[in-house]
């Protein structure tokens, strides 16, 4: 294990900090201790979901962006995107304190400039006007947006590894496998690349969709265990228990798209950008989990959900902003152009995604019916 951790951190210091200057995140030089805490969920994803050796690393870097390193399976995390995180959700906290009493008086950085505060508001862990990271019930709440932001983001990374996206690049690009520890796929919520034809940009946007599909299901796994339990909800049924799940999950998701529309607007009327906009990626996450029937294969109670989330999410942002511009940005979806480019990517899912974890299905199968046969 340990010359693994050290040719990760060989490979990260030489490929990236070499080239932008930065570090690896020095937790004691921080005022608070949610970043060591973030750090040690990022390590426990990174153990669970990859198979065998696979890290986990937050690095000291202004950059909204997260990666995954292909052939080493590490997933990184940059202080930018958890900065961008914290801000969200204090938005967030404020939003649903404002639903609770609307003509209480206090303290929103937000409310009249929500670009200048999402793009780059100052945040202070010693301000005192900062209520919720000092009021010990919203400190909760803030706590809990924050950590449903970052499992997100970073099951959104695994879910490249999972589906061999590096890999899969590589057979795209050359016709071959290539050296995959040299192969580094980076999440940028700003990009300035460009695709070279529809078919490279249809494959960038089926893996972005994979990937955020991939991390929704297992966000709300997470969730489910850690926020909704039965066990302490025994007035609730499964259904109802579900449902609520759902609701949390979404528009903690629906929250940070809407952020990351700000650092990086796009267009939504088309999909042709290099990523697939931020409202079409939460619009991908709302379809499949209908097509999946996510609420335990209900497909009323998923429906249900599906509304109920989207009336949610839309409800508290209007509040936090005190305007109606996400519904404005959420019916773009509605144009044709964008329910046919998703239907293009359910078209290609097959070559970019896998069952098992770095696995191909033609593989896997085979593998299968090899043990099954040798009985």
């Amino acid at each position: 294990m340990k010359d693994y951790k050290d040719s990760v951190e060989e490979y990260i210091r030489r490929k990236i900090f070499s080239k932008t200057g930065e570090a690896f995140l020095d937790f004691s030089l921080e005022e608070d201790d949610i970043y060591s805490e973030l750090n040690d969920i990022g390590q426990w994803l990174c153990r669970k979901y990859p198979e065998g050796n696979s890290s986990f690393y937050l690095l000291d870097s202004v950059r909204v962006q997260a990666a995954a390193i292909h052939g080493h399976q590490a997933v990184l995390v940059c202080k930018g995107m958890v900065e961008l995180i914290f801000r969200t959700s204090a938005m967030m906290v404020g939003a649903e304190r404002r639903l609770r009493n609307n003509d209480e008086k206090f303290y929103e950085p937000w409310r009249d400039n929500l670009s200048s505060w999402l793009k780059d508001g100052d945040f202070e862990w010693s301000n005192n006007d900062f209520w919720w990271i000092h009021e010990e019930s919203h400190r909760k709440m803030f706590e809990m947006f924050v950590e449903g932001m970052f499992v997100f983001i970073v099951l959104h990374e695994i879910g490249h590894l999972h589906n061999l996206h590096g890999e899969r690049r590589g057979d795209k690009s050359e016709g071959k496998i290539p050296s995959a520890s040299d192969n580094i796929v980076i999440h940028e919520a700003v990009s300035c690349a460009e695709e070279k034809n529809e078919t490279d940009s249809l494959a960038v946007h089926a893996r972005e969709i994979i990937a955020d599909t991939y991390a929704f299901q297992f966000m709300l796994t997470e969730f489910e265990k850690f926020y909704f339990p039965a066990s302490e909800y025994e007035n609730l049924n499964k259904g109802a228990l579900c449902v609520a799940n759902y609701n949390v999950c979404i528009y903690i998701v629906a929250s940070l798209f809407w952020a990351l529309n700000f650092q990086r607007p796009m267009r939504n009327d088309t999909q042709e950008d290099y990523y697939p906009s931020h409202v079409f990626r939460l619009q991908s996450i709302e379809t499949a989990s209908l097509e999946h029937r996510i609420c335990g294969g209900d497909y009323g109670l998923t429906h249900l959900a599906v509304r109920l989330g989207m009336q949610g999410y839309t409800g508290k942002l209007r509040c936090a902003t005190d305007n109606d511009e996400l519904s404005s940005w959420r019916t773009t979806m509605d144009i044709p152009a964008n329910f046919e480019h998703y239907q293009k990517i359910c078209g290609i899912t097959e070559k970019w995604s896998n069952m098992k974890y770095g696995v191909r299905d033609e593989d896997y199968l085979r593998d299968v019916t090899t043990n099954w046969r040798l009985r």
